[in-house]
């Protein structure tokens, strides 16, 4: 059974602390994706599902179990968390 966080994260930041301080627990093959995702955010805001999977070498379900582990009703609100990063970044080095 997949151990699913009540209320998503609101920034990258905070997800990535609930995961450090273990909050958020990943099944194996989701953990991937995660890994993945919070190495390289750009592709989970603005990638599609199956270049995660692809990357990730999973089924584009287990991309999707992925933001449903985190918290997220849908893969739009998690894309918007990664996005807002991706801008934060763009702007800290920009």
């Amino acid at each position: 059974m997949l151990d699913t966080v009540t209320a998503p994260a609101p920034s990258f930041r905070s997800l990535k602390e609930r995961i450090s301080r273990r909050d958020i627990l990943f099944p194996t093959r989701v953990e991937e994706v995660a890994r993945l995702c919070l190495d390289h955010p750009e592709l989970l805001a603005f990638g599609p599902t199956s270049d995660i999977a692809r990357r990730a070498g999973v089924s584009s379900s287990t991309v999707l179990r992925f933001v449903a582990v985190m918290g997220f009703s849908n893969i739009k609100a998690a894309c918007k968390v990664f996005q807002d990063e991706i801008r934060r970044r763009s702007q800290v080095y920009g």
